[in-house]
């Protein structure tokens, strides 16, 4: 995966997120809605899915 990646958090997950950076282990990803209070989060990679 690499920054700019559409992504899920779960395989079976609806809602969509953006990569915005990498580290080490861990992505800062934001969704991809906009939506009041959004705000971008850090996940390990390994929970990431490719967004169909």
């Amino acid at each position: 995966m690499k920054v700019g990646d559409r992504v899920l958090v779960h395989p079976e997950g609806k809602s969509v997120f953006t990569i915005l950076s990498l580290e080490d282990d861990r992505a800062l990803i934001e969704s991809t809605s906009e939506a009041p209070g959004r705000y971008p989060f850090s996940i390990r990679v390994k929970y990431l899915v490719p967004a169909p």
